[in-house]
């Protein structure tokens, strides 16, 4: 049987990253029909393995048709992994060196990692988990696939490195899921793990704290712009209009769009003030109905002014700014560089997802937008070793306020500002 399971996994682990259930029939086959007697065994084993060992729930969900679906758990999509002959022990390994991490305070060192490769070589079964080649797998692979993060330690000499999650892993899993996917490994509760529990627990809170900015995360109508090039287009030129102050008239987006698509017109219309009002805080609004004039009207008040410049990344930098300074205000008007990395580093994957990429996004954050003003990058008083944190900056406190950003929130949400009452509160007391 065990050979048979050994063959089933990899099939099993194609069909996750596809996305794509399997029939009771579908597994007979890979495994030899005459193995159908022990079809229930066969499937309690698949279960337990893909679970424990990767993270991934198999779950019947069509029982007269015997159809099983592959759940996340662990979040890990694995994507750029598969199709390899030694796929089951390298994700075996990944998910053992981010837990290694999490253990190490988020942070492992170079010395860590080559333990935990010396003992799974000490083990039993070590023929089965060992890879070739595992520290540049490891040094390489899973680096180049953003699911670690592999750096200089500040200051060492002689030098030395460390491990740390990399933004992949932040996206698509969290300390939580992890700490409960050890704590199953192991048959404990996740509590029997205080310190771990305690860590992961904050970390969540964390999480929660900036829920309201999960549906800002490249909402779905700003994908629509990025992804269709005449309402891309479109935006662009009336950014760069609101930048300049100018009026817009009808002719002149025809003409942007294409004469052709005159009479798609007033659909590409309809999408494109959405995204203005929703994506930047700008309406559009009709001045002179006979000529059809309109004006872009500053709702949230930013004037993005310093970010245009014959850049062809308008669009998502706009989005990102108004995202940072979303997040900072509802941490209390200011927000650690942890948090707000992590945030960036969810709207950054998503970004990535869509075609969106800002290039060296961090450094737009903390270079680009603090020469404009828009936001203050500082070291937290009395910190040693230093840590840093963002505030809005003076540029922010003089083109908008909190209550306007919040109710750019509550629209994005479909919410009232009110359903908000702490954060309300605190914008109410700035006004």
């Amino acid at each position: 049987l065990d050979e048979k399971i050994a063959k089933l996994l990899p099939i099993l682990l194609l069909k996750y990253q596809k996305k794509e259930p399997i029939t009771r029939a579908e597994i007979l086959d890979i495994v030899d029909g005459d193995y159908h007697v022990y079809f229930p065994l066969i499937v309690s084993l698949v279960c337990e393995c893909m679970c424990l060992g990767f993270g991934i729930d198999v779950r019947e969900v069509d029982p007269p048709g015997h159809t099983y679906v592959l759940i996340p758990l662990l979040g890990l999509t694995y994507n750029g992994m598969l199709g390899n002959d030694q796929i089951i022990p390298k994700i075996n390994l990944l998910i053992v060196v981010l837990t290694i991490i999490f253990m190490k305070d988020n942070c492992a060192s170079e010395e860590d990692i080559r333990k935990v490769l010396r003992m799974r070589e000490k083990l039993p079964q070590s023929k089965h988990i060992v890879i070739r080649e595992p520290w540049k797998f490891i040094t390489e692979d899973l680096v180049r696939e953003q699911y670690l993060e592999y750096r200089q330690v500040h200051n060492s000499d002689p030098t030395r490195y460390e491990f740390l999650w990399g933004p992949r892993a932040h996206a698509e899993t969290s300390k939580m899921k992890v700490l409960e996917h050890l704590a199953k490994v192991n048959r404990r509760d996740p509590r029997s793990y205080p310190r771990l529990y305690e860590k992961a627990l904050r970390e969540d809170l964390q999480e929660a704290m900036l829920e309201p900015l999960q549906d800002m995360d490249v909402p779905q109508f700003l994908r629509n712009v990025l992804l269709n090039d005449k309402l891309r287009k479109l935006v662009s030129f009336l950014l760069r209009k609101y930048q300049k102050k100018e009026q817009v008239t009808l002719e002149e987006m025809l003409h942007v769009v294409h004469d052709d698509y005159r009479e798609h017109f007033p659909l590409i219309f309809r999408e494109v003030c959405e995204s203005i009002c929703l994506g930047f805080g700008i309406e559009l609004r009709e001045v002179d109905p006979p000529g059809h004039t309109y004006v872009l009207v500053p709702v949230l008040g930013l004037t993005y002014n310093g970010i245009l410049d014959n850049d062809d990344q308008i669009i998502p930098k706009f989005d990102l700014l108004i995202y940072t300074l979303t997040a900072v205000f509802m941490r209390g008007n200011q927000v650690s560089e942890k948090v707000l990395k992590k945030q960036v580093i969810k709207w950054g994957m998503l970004a990535l997802k869509e075609h969106i990429v800002i290039r060296e996004l961090w450094k737009f954050i903390t270079e680009d937008l603090v020469q404009e003003q828009y936001l203050v990058y500082r070291q937290v008083p009395d910190s040693d070793p230093a840590n840093y944190e963002f505030l809005w900056g003076p540029r922010a406190h003089a083109e908008t306020t909190q209550m306007k950003v919040l109710e750019h929130v509550a629209k994005l949400n479909r919410a009232d500002p009110r359903s908000y009452p702490q954060l309300y509160d605190q914008a109410l007391r700035e006004e």
